[in-house]
């Protein structure tokens, strides 16, 4: 577990959050309940079955719902008084091809959201947004940059960032925003064309070859789900204030540096293949914290080494069998 008692000056809050049987929030949801929230969670819940939150049964209520449905929605967040968006069904990679997707549905869901959140009185939005393609080109780079994102994801969460300036300005909608870096962990999908940590381990897993795009120049910052989710609690110190926070450790790997680490880890051979960055990928992200941290002094991000070797051993336990 993370170092930092971030939870310990918050008083139990009633919160709601969407997406929270995914991967970063279920990791939330969990953080959530050990600080001793009354904690909601919408999902879809197929066949009314939790896919990340099992260990958890009853300890959370379950919103079976689609996040497009208004009425669901608004539903979901009568009587809340914090909602966390952690709710996407897209990517920077499937994003770089539907520009027309990100509006439609990302966008438009994310607005329609912040809408009901103000008809609903809720007091509070928590907003995961995309440290990696908000900012655009340049690193590493603080909250006081001027984001200047090309891929068509990182546009759209811009947009939704200021769609939350115009709820707060118009109904005085206070929010929270989490410009989050490289996010992994267990529960991350293995089979996404997004998240290299976890589609490596994907592949080793399945006697695949490792496919490497970029070079020493390729840099990201990692940071273990379990931390994210610790820093985001921060919000609900207080539900009046509004802040844009950066969530990342502040120091750059490289894609090869990763891969080194990889074999540092990993208990089982692979190879690999080295290609050029694709156009989609930012070449650089960075993302240092000092603002939050600031205001979190006794957070400390656990080392990435470490967490890389707890998140092989989970995904090596719970990988499907042939058996």
């Amino acid at each position: 577990m993370s170092s930092a008692p971030t939870q310990s000056h918050i008083p139990p809050r009633k919160v709601v959050v969407f997406g929270g049987d995914g991967f970063i929030g279920s990791h939330l949801v969990d953080t959530l309940v050990a600080g001793g929230h009354d904690v909601s969670v919408f999902a879809r819940f197929r066949n009314n079955a939790s896919k990340n939150l099992t260990h958890l049964a009853g300890r959370f209520r379950m919103l079976p719902g689609d996040f497009s449905h208004r009425d669901s929605v608004a539903a979901a967040l009568e009587g809340q008084e914090a909602a966390y968006h952690c709710i996407t069904a897209s990517n920077p990679v499937l994003g770089w091809d539907n520009p027309y997707g990100e509006i439609d549905h990302e966008l438009r869901n994310a607005v329609q959201f912040f809408d009901l959140c103000t008809q609903q009185g809720v007091r509070k939005v928590v907003y995961a947004s995309s440290g990696g393609t908000v900012y655009g080109p340049g690193c590493p780079v603080d909250e006081n940059a001027v984001p200047r994102p090309y891929n068509p994801y990182g546009i759209c969460r811009l947009a939704a960032e200021h769609f939350l300036d115009y709820f707060r300005a118009r109904n005085g909608l206070a929010a929270d925003v989490y410009r989050i870096g490289n996010v992994f962990g267990p529960r991350q999908p293995l089979h996404a064309s997004q998240g290299v940590i976890a589609v490596w381990m994907g592949h080793i897993l399945e006697g695949k070859t490792l496919q490497v795009f970029g070079d020493e120049t390729t840099l990201r910052d990692y940071v273990y789900a379990e931390d994210a989710a610790e820093l985001m609690t921060f919000s609900l110190r207080d539900l009046a204030s509004s802040g844009t926070y950066n969530v990342g450790s502040g120091q750059g790997t490289s894609i090869l540096r990763l891969l080194d680490m990889f074999r540092a880890v990993v208990d089982k051979p692979f190879d690999y293949t080295i290609q050029p960055r694709r156009p989609s990928d930012n070449p650089c992200a960075i993302l240092p914290s000092g603002k939050l941290l600031g205001l979190c002094p006794e957070f400390r991000f656990q080392d990435l080494q470490e967490t890389l070797r707890r998140t092989w051993e989970h995904l090596k336990a719970n990988a499907p069998t042939n058996d």
